[in-house]
């Protein structure tokens, strides 16, 4: 599976728009197909990568400790693998929300997006502005709540600062 994994990372989500668009039409399955694309790939690429960079004295260690393998994989392997997960997932979350935004600029009647297409084809540029600058503040909150969630899931960790 990881081959396959690899070249999808290489294609931009928005790249794939037109294909999907080919398949599963313009309605709610395209936003349902384009944010699976984007969210999917950079996490299971990222949580990939977060467990093969788990340093095998930690597993050695859950071994003298005689942990079983559900053990061992919520005490070593899951939290070690913790802030690659995150990375991974505050990208692919980043990138859903754009993939939504960009889906509804192109086909939707509903959502900032359009709203952003509609007001420009009535040259409302105010409104234009408005779209911008809500699409900015809710990937900012979106950013914010992953940081919250992250820092609580690793509150064992010491920040440098």
């Amino acid at each position: 599976v990881f081959p396959t994994f690899d070249v999808l990372a290489q294609l931009p989500v928005l790249g794939w728009i037109p294909l999907l668009i080919i398949f599963v039409g313009i309605e709610e399955p395209l936003k349902v197909s384009a944010v699976s694309i984007a969210v999917v790939v950079p996490v299971a690429l990222s949580t990939l990568q977060g467990i093969a960079n788990i340093p095998q004295a930690w597993l050695e260690v859950g071994r003298v400790y005689g942990l079983g393998r559900w053990q061992t994989l919520s005490r070593v392997v899951l939290p070690a693998a913790t802030p690659a997960l995150f990375t991974g997932l505050r990208q692919g979350v980043m990138q859903a929300w754009l993939s939504v935004v960009f889906v509804e600029l192109l086909s939707s009647s509903e959502g900032l997006g359009f709203l952003m297409a509609y007001s420009r084809s009535l040259s409302q540029i105010d409104m234009v502005i408005v779209s911008m600058l809500a699409i900015g503040a809710l990937g900012i909150v979106i950013e914010l709540a992953l940081r919250l969630i992250e820092s609580r899931l690793q509150g064992w960790r010491r920040n440098a600062f």
